[in-house]
């Protein structure tokens, strides 16, 4: 942890001054000039700081600008989501998230909370949770080509959260493919006992799936016989989404 936060003093360092020396960067910070050199050469090495061949300053690399843009566009994603996902729960009456893939889990952003339930929902912001037994999980699964869903079955132990967690291969296999066909998503209290998930996706301008909306709340309010009448609304809230990021659907 204490290298950590010397890679992390390093890189504040440099972009407080713009640029700066092995030995300037010793001085500010208090580590050894080989301590400085030995992080600098690796944050070189991955794209995170450039060196100047002939000054050998350092300073921050565009790797920074990516990853900031990044950020730029999952707050700009959630403002532009916020009124969509505020109507669709006027309209249901249920708790409507969005989330994004992260790696081998989602990330919830925005929470729109229903006041008709009192349940403590797992999709509160900032919450990550596994892909596979997740309605908004799932749908980024069914966008993979198949080679990608065996290399992530074969890095994922699919632990059963509940009774009704998809643990067995060729039932999450199956499960991907009518995700597919249908273009909706439905966690069968798969990740919480008692809770109910409807879930779309979100593209963007390249036709590229950036996010996620779904509906949530108790599986005894969203019954099975809800759940058809649920997706439609789901997913006309998903396309609105898209339509304002730049996504035309194809005719």
């Amino acid at each position: 942890m204490k290298s950590l936060h010397k890679v992390l003093d390093i890189i504040e360092a440099v972009a407080k001054s713009g640029s700066m020396g092995i030995r300037e960067l010793s001085a500010v910070t208090g580590f050894p000039p080989p301590t400085v050199h030995r992080i600098t050469s690796t944050l070189v090495e991955r794209r995170y700081l450039k060196q100047n061949p002939v000054s050998k300053r350092l300073s921050l690399s565009i790797q920074f600008l990516e990853l900031g843009t990044r950020v730029q566009q999952q707050f700009n994603l959630t403002a532009i989501a916020r009124p969509h996902l505020q109507e669709l729960m006027s309209e249901t009456r249920e708790s409507v998230n969005l989330a994004v893939q992260d790696g081998d889990h989602v990330a919830y952003l925005d929470h729109v909370r229903s006041d008709y339930t009192m349940l403590q929902l797992f999709t509160k912001p900032g919450a990550r949770v596994p892909l596979y037994c997740t309605g908004v999980g799932k749908m980024f699964m069914s966008q993979w080509i198949s080679s990608e869903v065996d290399e992530y079955l074969k890095r994922t132990s699919l632990v059963p959260f509940t009774s009704h967690t998809l643990v067995d291969r060729s039932r999450l296999l199956d499960e991907l493919h009518r995700i597919r066909e249908q273009r909706y998503s439905v966690d069968n209290e798969e990740m919480e006992q008692g809770v109910r998930c409807v879930a779309a996706l979100v593209m963007d301008h390249r036709a590229k799936p950036v996010a996620a909306v779904s509906i949530s709340g108790a599986a005894m309010r969203i019954t099975p016989g809800k759940i058809k009448s649920l997706a439609k609304s789901v997913k006309a809230c998903s396309r609105a989404i898209s339509k304002e990021l730049g996504f035309t659907e194809a005719e």
